[in-house]
């Protein structure tokens, strides 16, 4: 388990810590932020189109082969970024680690899947995974300032090489390959049409900021991921192999945790961006003090999952997952009485009760997905499972970005009023839906 974990809570710290360095990248490079911007958008493009498609793979051909290959080629393209010449090479670089990353995510699901048979055993495997999602998420914008103020942006990547090293040597001494009696044949032509379309996709959500939701190229975007969509839609009816099983989305435990993790990385990278905007453009507070304040949203989930799996791994999914949101919908309302308050307080018990319901959710729905999902494919529904993930906060991002940019304040407000309205739709949901709760 933690061999399994180790890799990829590298590729946690390397996502969240280039974030505070595209300053740095400025200086050395020139051109605008905007420009250096996607050395950070194009990892997240290839991350979300490509995750479908090595969740179906890995089950082909083994979860452990493909979580190998996907931490080889983050680790040689993060020794390639850390020598760049120019922007343009490094973006090229980026979007090829961001392939291995999404090699590597669905393959570490499967593999404690199958570690992990016992519905008991897998849930606080589950937990443990989770922790350190959280962990990586919450240490990366601290370590990479730390490396870029001493040793410059570049150290971030030149780091990587070594600790991927050492992960690849960890897998291959303690982690065994997956068997599928079955192996399940993989839909090509399904598996293309449909990242292709979460790729135009998730290319209009990210521009649509910088070029208003109405421009041109946002638009033919939009248009094209709806005709692929349509074509990919079409493609599945005929499919005997269909890339989005209908048997999964007809069990409701599945359908409903998929939904929570777009809703849940929604509403968490959304409010991440814009607090830290309101932190620095109207509480007037410096770099280092916003990403302080930040620290209750991206600390606690991972105090909050190792706690309700020490004190509390007798409770249900159910009661977990209602229980997350009860308290995401307290910490959007703080967050609403904050923008009320002269004080940072309200700011920071918001985000901090926040991130608590981030972490209880969290494990739950993970857990629920790989529970509800049969063992030959626990690759491709964690796939599922993270790609709704990824599309929901390159979707919280955008419309959260755009709402703070054109309206300000009340762009703020009305954030944090869609973030709890949605926690809230997902309480209704998860207690309408998932009954009788069967797995812990």
């Amino acid at each position: 388990m933690y061999a399994i974990c180790f890799g990829f809570f590298l590729v946690l710290i390397d996502t969240t810590a280039l974030n505070v360095a595209i300053a740095a990248m400025e200086r050395e490079f020139g051109g605008a932020i905007s420009g250096l911007q996607w050395v950070v958008n194009s990892y997240t493009m290839m991350f979300a189109s490509l995750l479908l498609v090595f969740g179906a793979v890995g089950d082909r051909f083994g979860a452990r082969r493909l979580y190998q290959i996907g931490l080889g080629i983050f680790t040689g393209m993060s020794l390639i970024c850390a020598i760049s010449p120019n922007v343009g090479f490094l973006i090229c670089m980026r979007a090829l680690q961001g392939v291995g990353a999404a090699i590597m995510l669905p393959a570490s699901l499967s593999l404690l899947s199958h570690s992990f048979p016992n519905p008991k055993d897998r849930s606080r495997a589950v937990t443990f995974w989770a922790s350190i999602v959280s962990l990586g998420f919450a240490s990366g914008p601290a370590l990479g300032g730390i490396l870029t103020n001493f040793f410059g942006w570049r150290s971030i990547f030149w780091l990587n090489v070594p600790v991927g090293i050492l992960a690849l040597l960890m897998v291959r001494r303690f982690v065994t390959e997956s068997r599928v009696s079955k192996p399940r044949h993989i839909d090509w032509a399904g598996q293309i049409f449909i990242s292709l379309a979460l790729l135009c996709l998730t290319y209009a959500l990210i521009e649509a900021g910088q070029f208003g939701w109405t421009s041109p190229r946002i638009l033919v975007s939009f248009g094209l991921s709806l005709l692929l969509t349509m074509l990919f839609v079409l493609i599945e009816r005929f499919s005997s192999v269909p890339v989005l099983p209908p048997t999964l989305f007809l069990k409701p435990v599945f359908s409903v945790c998929v939904a929570i993790g777009m809703i849940l990385n929604f509403g968490m990278y959304g409010i991440l961006f814009v607090v830290s905007i309101y932190l620095q453009n109207t509480r007037h507070l410096n770099a280092l003090w916003a990403g302080l304040m930040i620290v209750p949203l991206t600390g606690m989930p991972t105090v909050a999952a190792r706690f309700v799996d020490r004190y509390y791994n007798q409770t249900t999914m159910k009661s977990r997952l209602i229980a997350g949101h009860v308290a995401a919908v307290i910490g959007g309302g703080l967050l609403i009485l904050a923008l009320f308050d002269s004080g940072f307080g309200a700011i920071l018990l918001g985000l901090g009760v926040l991130g608590i319901g981030m972490g209880v959710i969290m494990p739950a729905m993970t857990s629920g997905v790989l529970t509800s999902a049969p063992t030959e494919i626990s690759g491709l529904a964690s796939g599922i499972l993270n790609s709704s993930r990824q599309m929901g906060g390159t979707l919280g991002v955008a419309l959260m970005g755009t709402f703070v940019q054109q309206h300000q304040a009340g762009g703020l407000l009305f954030s944090f009023i869609l973030a709890s309205s949605c926690f809230l739709f997902m309480i209704i949901v998860t207690t309408w839906f998932i009954r009788p709760p069967k797995s812990n």
